[in-house]
C-alpha cells in the first residue's frame, strides 16, 4: 500500500483528499503544516502532496528540503495551489507534478499522482 503524505492547512479539502485517497487504497498521513524537516524524513511517504501557500513555510520551501535529502530526494512531490505562478514555482523547486486548484473533479488528481508514482 502506497503511502501519502498531503500536507494542507485547508481543513476540508485536507479531509476531502485524505478520504478520496483512502478510498484509492493509498495510506494517508495527513498535516496542516510542515513540523519539522525530521518528521517528514522519518515518515516513508512514496509521495508528498503539498499547499504550495501554507501558514509558516510555503510548499516550495519544503520541496526545495525534501529534495536536498538523500532520504526524499527521489520521492515524489506534487505542489497544489491556486496561485497563477504554480508551473512556474513547481520547476524551480523540482517538483514532480503540480495540481492547481480548485479541482475540476478528482480524477484529475488520480491521474497525476497515478503517473508520478509510476514515473
Amino acid at each position: 500500500m502506497k503511502h501519502i503524505v498531503i500536507i494542507e492547512d485547508d481543513p476540508e479539502l485536507l479531509s476531502l483528499l485524505a478520504t478520496l485517497l483512502e478510498a484509492d487504497g493509498y495510506r494517508v498521513t495527513k498535516l496542516t503544516h510542515l513540523e519539522s524537516v525530521e518528521t517528514l524524513l522519518n515518515l516513508n511517504a512514496d509521495a508528498f502532496i503539498i499547499d504550495e501557500i501554507l501558514p509558516v513555510v510555503n510548499g516550495h520551501i519544503i520541496c526545495i528540503i525534501l529534495k536536498s535529502k538523500p532520504q526524499t530526494k527521489n520521492i515524489p512531490v506534487v505542489l497544489i495551489s491556486g496561485d497563477d505562478k504554480l508551473q512556474h514555482v513547481a520547476t524551480l523547486c523540482e517538483a514532480n507534478a503540480y495540481i492547481r486548484k480548485p479541482f475540476d473533479n478528482y480524477n484529475s488528481v488520480q491521474q497525476v499522482l497515478a503517473e508520478t508514482l509510476a514515473a
